[in-house]
């Protein structure tokens, strides 16, 4: 049997990420801790613009205020649902939260039922999809991610997906 391992090195403008994959168990296993201290601070910049405690934000959360408190020292990454419930209830940018680009608050007020604007990011993704064909370690990146962000956040998947066909169903 043969496993792939490699480490991936990115460096944006505001952050530094490295990611380590390895394909025997399938995960991205190695986000860096600085990364995970200042999307933990914005976090908290953001709560404590609201004016809320940990135990009042923590109530639009499955967990409790300790796993909450270790998300805002940095100590473990907010999943994609934490990331979701902080863009729907509150209206903050998930660009911000990760990597601290553009407004906290981009569009306060706007209509929260909104669908993803490919178009805004067309550069990105053509650019993403040529290095996925080109460089074979992205690609195993990319569908590690994804398939631990399905298994994370199957159930918010589905909902989404339901509440998608019922919004088409409606439609015709």
């Amino acid at each position: 049997m043969f496993f792939v391992s490699f480490v991936v090195k990115l460096e944006m403008p505001h952050t530094r990420v490295t990611v380590e994959f390895n394909s025997e168990i399938g995960y991205i296993i190695g986000m860096k801790k600085e990364l995970k201290q200042e999307i933990g601070a914005r976090i908290r910049k953001l709560r404590e613009h609201l004016g809320l405690t940990q135990a009042a934000m923590v109530k639009h959360f499955d967990f409790g205020r300790a796993n909450y408190s270790r998300i805002e020292k940095g100590e473990v990454f907010p999943n994609a649902a934490v990331l979701n419930t902080l863009n729907t209830q509150f209206n903050v940018s998930i660009d911000w939260l990760v990597t601290g680009v553009g407004r906290m608050l981009p569009q306060v007020g706007a209509g929260r039922d909104r669908h993803m604007d490919f178009a805004a990011c067309e550069n990105e993704l053509n650019e993403l999809f040529d290095h996925i064909e080109k460089i074979p370690m992205i690609k195993h990146a990319v569908l590690g991610f994804f398939l631990e962000y399905k298994v994370k956040n199957n159930k918010l998947i589905r909902e989404l997906l339901e509440e998608q066909e019922k919004r088409k169903r409606q439609a015709k």
